[in-house]
């Protein structure tokens, strides 16, 4: 008899659970608070991330203004200018907004870790953004209204927090995060700034972008003797507070302080673009029908540091309403801890073509203005080498490393992983969620694409926005938004040449249209082609590899060719291009040198070339008929000697063959007329040394 397997012997886990209930010892769970605040701030370890929280939550509170202001031990000098600030110890932060202060609610959700915004409206989710102020403070301060908290640690573990009212002069409408720094930091002005290094905010290291150093560290360290000193750089702290204000809701006005004095100050206004098509209703539901997308609205927004410069950028903002079923609903419920808001705002931020040109005029120029570079750093498209490049970013709140593919920054309300700078794909409810806005993106950049591209002639700048690149550090991000773009079945118009001698482009379907990957081919082929330097642009290898544009190929150019004639110049451009191959079918080369026709003029009678073997190197006259076998020297003498005998293996003509030619018994009447015969004769008398090799 086979004995039992001791697995189907085991109690239920039920059984278990309730004998333990009954009569087992009890002992609570202890949380190592401090260890537990460590291994946040572990994860929560991207630059400028406690200015990130603190403005984030200054904005959820709906404050219109947020202060960041710097307490530095200045000794007995006399400070009268932010370099005089420089290598200062940094004694005290204090972030103050002037948001809605603090209800009961709050004051227990700031001191309770997890427990995150349950406002459907606020960017947090987890609730422990607030406990990067750690990395800075031992003991953080809350003032807000007529009281305040104190963070104090107990037996080096146990965090405990004491309120009390404020005494009567310091109360205030204000909210004040004051942090006393934990450990020496060092201020640091870099008054040599490398502005492409430590300014560029939407750097990205994609294979396709500008090759720039890697961007500093905002809290680089500096080592004197073994002691290792972190610093806060002012200029990438000016950087980044400028370009939090991309899509804040509320707060429009950033100001750096230290000690008291104002150093920094950059505001937002929006101001309203008149009626145009950008403003009709645009009512369309998203991809898989979770969204229902209603009316776009386009804003200006100027960006202005005080006293300093100021940079307009285009808003586009879309209310879409949720549609989505209450069983996913609920999922992400459990997730969430809370439920989606019944509406989300989908918002690009994106340059207009003046931005955008100004920015090609003035690359080759340098400008050491560092509030004018902070202003540019803006720009979702970096310019290098006559080179545009999309720099958009992702926005979770405040903003992410996460590019989008494209020149467009983006702000949705998108769930990010727990550390606040990646989106969640990983998760199945949530990945749904995340994607359906991403495609969402797609078709209202597409939207905005089919307005612009009828409006504006400046082409170069209004595709600039628009070529396509691979996201970083996750290109799954980008190809979900460029899905969205090329969703819609409406023709999608691109700028063509229908014909070489062409001055104006003209806007037809893409199906309709070709790309060339050869400069030489736009100059003779008469098909309506994508200007060259325009089809570089990433939007038409994305057209390309969706089977909606046509490039040309040789097949194509010889089906072309024979129904054409082309005038001299362009006739170049085609020797130019054919040599320019290294075709391994030589007979493709002869065949299409045998069907060619071209002349020097409209009114010029047209020229054949049969059996094409030699071209002319003694630049014979146009009174003179030319063999047809023979390559004209007005064409030849735009061709390099390369060109013309190894890649199009002709071989120059020799006096010999000269004379048999113009010997030829119909050809002996030229020799008795003077303008021909004094031609001829020339040419004998100069190379007639041939003959006597």
């Amino acid at each position: 008899m086979m004995s039992k397997n001791p697995l189907q012997e085991s109690a239920s886990s039920d059984a278990l659970r309730l004998k333990a209930l009954q009569s087992g010892f009890e002992s609570r769970v202890e949380v190592n608070q401090r260890m537990l605040i460590d291994k946040m701030l572990a994860r929560y370890s991207s630059d400028f991330v406690v200015c990130r929280e603190l403005i984030q939550n200054s904005d959820d509170a709906k404050a219109t203004s947020f202060h960041f202001e710097i307490t530095c031990n200045d000794g007995s000098v006399s400070l009268s200018s932010e370099k005089d600030f420089h290598n200062k110890t940094i004694t005290e932060i204090r972030a103050i907004n002037n948001g809605l202060i603090f209800n009961e609610t709050d004051w227990k959700r700031v001191a309770a870790i997890a427990e995150g915004n349950t406002n459907v409206e606020s960017v947090g989710q987890f609730g422990v953004g607030f406990f990067s102020v750690f990395s800075f403070s031992e003991e953080p301060i809350i003032t807000s209204g007529n009281e305040y908290m104190a963070f104090v640690w107990r037996d080096d573990n146990s965090l405990t927090t004491y309120r009390h009212q404020l005494p009567l002069e310091q109360q205030s409408k204000l909210t004040s995060i004051i942090l006393k720094m934990r450990t020496k930091y060092i201020l640091h002005m870099e008054t040599n700034l490398d502005s492409d290094s430590i300014i560029d905010i939407n750097e990205s290291p994609s294979g396709k972008s500008p090759n720039k150093k890697r961007q500093k560290k905002s809290t680089t360290p500096i080592t004197i003797t073994n002691e290792i000193i972190p610093t806060i750089n002012l200029a990438q702290l000016k950087a980044y507070f400028t370009k939090v204000l991309s899509f804040t809701k509320h707060i429009n006005e950033l100001i750096i302080k230290i000690n008291q004095k104002v150093i920094f100050k950059v505001t937002k206004t929006r101001k309203p673009i008149s009626s145009t098509k950008f403003n009709s209703q645009f009512k369309k539901n998203s991809i898989h029908d979770m969204l229902h997308l209603d009316s776009l609205v386009q804003t200006e927004q100027i960006f202005s540091i005080d006293h300093g410069p100021s940079i307009t950028l285009n808003h586009i903002s879309v209310d879409a309403t949720l549609i989505i079923d209450e069983n996913y609903h609920n999922h992400i419920r459990r997730i969430l801890k809370k439920s989606l808001p019944p509406s989300v705002q989908i918002q690009l931020l994106y340059a207009p073509n003046n931005i955008v040109m100004t920015q090609l005029q003035s690359k080759s120029s340098k400008n050491d203005d560092l509030h004018m570079k902070i202003l540019n750093s803006l720009i979702p498209l970096k310019f290098q080498n006559d080179e545009i490049y999309p720099s958009g970013l992702i926005f979770i709140g405040l903003g992410t490393h996460q590019t989008t593919g494209i020149g467009m920054h983006v702000y949705s309300h998108l769930i990010p992983t727990i550390e606040r700078e990646n989106l969640d794909l990983q998760d199945p409810y949530i990945s749904k969620w995340n994607r359906e806005l991403l495609l969402s993106v797609g078709q209202i950049a597409r939207f905005i694409f089919n307005q612009l591209i009828v409006v504006n002639k400046q082409f170069d700048s209004t595709l600039a926005s628009y070529s396509f690149q691979p996201s970083v550090p996750n290109n799954e991000i980008g190809s979900i938004l460029v899905d969205g773009f090329f969703s819609s079945d409406k023709d999608l118009l691109v700028p063509v040449k229908r014909f070489p001698t062409d001055v104006n482009l003209s806007l037809i379907p893409s199906k309709q249209a070709y790309i060339a990957n050869s400069k030489h081919i736009h100059s003779f082929l008469s098909l309506p082609l994508v200007p060259y330097e325009l089809s570089k642009n990433g939007l038409f290898q994305a057209l390309k590899d969706r089977n909606l544009i046509i490039e040309v190929n040789n097949a194509l150019i010889e089906l072309t060719i024979i129904t054409t004639i082309l005038l001299s110049n362009q006739f170049v451009e085609f020797l130019h291009w054919l040599s320019s191959q290294n075709h391994d079918d030589k007979q493709y080369i002869q065949r299409l040198l045998s069907i060619v026709r071209f002349r020097e003029k409209n009114n010029s009678p047209i020229i054949t070339l049969k059996n094409l073997i030699n071209y002319d190197n003694f630049n014979i006259s146009t009174i003179l008929p030319l063999p047809s076998h023979v390559l004209p020297a007005s064409v030849a003498t735009y061709l390099s000697r390369e060109e013309l005998q190894k890649q199009l293996q002709l071989t120059p003509l020799t006096l010999k063959d000269f004379l048999h030619y113009y010997l030829l018994k119909n050809q002996l009447y030229l020799f008795t007329k003077e303008n021909t015969s004094t031609c001829l004769l020339h040419i004998i008398s100069k190379h007639s040394g041939q003959l006597n090799k």
